[in-house]
């Protein structure tokens, strides 16, 4: 399970820095308003691959001097949530203040890789399952507003983004039970497996779409 566990982290690294990258390179192709969403998105898969690369090095690295627990539970929830509220609004302003406000924010989640954070969590079942049950909501909402999108234009990129969030969140839900119980890591295998398809189609429909 652990060689696993690395195969994940590392495609997790790589299929998100690929969005990341594609996300940023097409900031410069678009308008302003797509711009700033985009800008938002690619920012949000930077940090996903920062939690992939954190997890891997907190689980094959003994006695790392600083701490990676706080940050891979919480960045990956303040990613999705930027993602969803870069959809709230489409103006340049509202887009572009958030954009700033995100640049900052993850800045500060950095801070949690500091040795004086506490590595332990406290209540640490609960503290994970809600951070990751937040993470799929997060997703699953994402995942109505762009099927909305589908079904008022029924555009490839809307579909794709709505199966590609829907797998995320699924995912993010298959983790959960190992919070409670340690021994169900063939689910959380399972739920890593479904994260990183999602993951594909995100690529794809950055890509394509």
């Amino acid at each position: 399970m652990d060689q696993l566990a690395n195969v994940l982290a590392l495609t997790l690294f790589s299929t998100a820095l690929l969005i990341a990258l594609r996300a940023f390179y097409l900031c410069s192709q678009t308008s302003q308003g797509r711009r700033y969403r985009l800008c938002i998105l690619g920012m949000s898969m930077g940090v996903l691959a920062l939690t992939a690369i954190a997890s891997y090095a907190g689980d094959n690295i003994k006695d790392l001097p600083v701490n990676v627990n706080w940050f891979k539970y919480t960045a990956q929830t303040v990613c999705f949530l930027f993602i969803i509220l870069s959809l709230v609004r489409s103006s340049d302003t509202y887009l572009r203040r958030l954009m700033y406000w995100q640049i900052g924010i993850s800045l500060l989640l950095l801070f949690l890789f500091a040795p004086i954070i506490p590595s332990s969590m406290p209540y640490p079942a609960l503290t994970k399952s809600l951070l990751g049950g937040s993470r799929s909501l997060i997703c699953f909402v994402v995942f109505f507003i762009y099927i909305g999108a589908f079904i008022s234009k029924e555009t490839r990129f809307s579909l794709l983004m709505s199966v590609a969030f829907l797998l995320l969140s699924i995912g993010y839900w298959l983790n959960m039970p190992k919070y409670m119980d340690s021994h169900l890591v063939l689910l959380d295998a399972v739920g890593d497996g479904v994260r990183i398809t999602g993951l594909v189609a995100l690529l794809i429909a950055i890509f394509l779409g």
